[in-house]
């Protein structure tokens, strides 16, 4: 009987070994939390012809890069807030945005600036 009480309690023993062992082992949580994710530069590209004169029209790309790595088009979401010798023309079904030559401004310099998530760029240009 004493015999058969110890290897019931080496047994019992082992087992609570193991369970605790396994409330020990590190569980995956799941992260609800969020990075706050930055504009870090904007980068204009432009199709406008060594000849822009005024009326004339020419396509614009502003693409926006992020603290993450990602980027993303924003041609039309961005804030114009400057222009001169031109008119930003946001496209909203389409990628791209539009410049229009609106005058010579007498010394053949057109620019914009554009601003998205506290980033500001201008793009300089030359109007015939």
């Amino acid at each position: 009987m004493k015999r058969l009480a110890s290897v019931a309690l080496s047994i019992f023993a082992v087992f609570a070994i193991i369970s605790s062992a396994s409330a020990a082992t590190p569980q995956t949580v799941q992260s609800n939390v969020t990075a706050q994710v930055t504009v870090t530069k904007l980068v204009i590209e432009e199709d406008i012809p060594y000849n822009f004169y005024p009326y004339d029209y020419a396509p614009i790309w502003v693409t926006a890069y992020f603290s993450d790595g990602t980027s993303k088009l924003v041609s039309n979401e961005v804030n114009v807030t400057d222009e001169q010798a031109c008119e930003y023309i946001k496209q909203p079904k389409t990628e791209y945005a539009m410049v229009k030559a609106t005058r010579s401004t007498g010394n053949d310099v057109g620019w914009f600036t554009v601003e998205y998530g506290g980033v500001e760029k201008t793009l300089y240009f030359s109007v015939e």
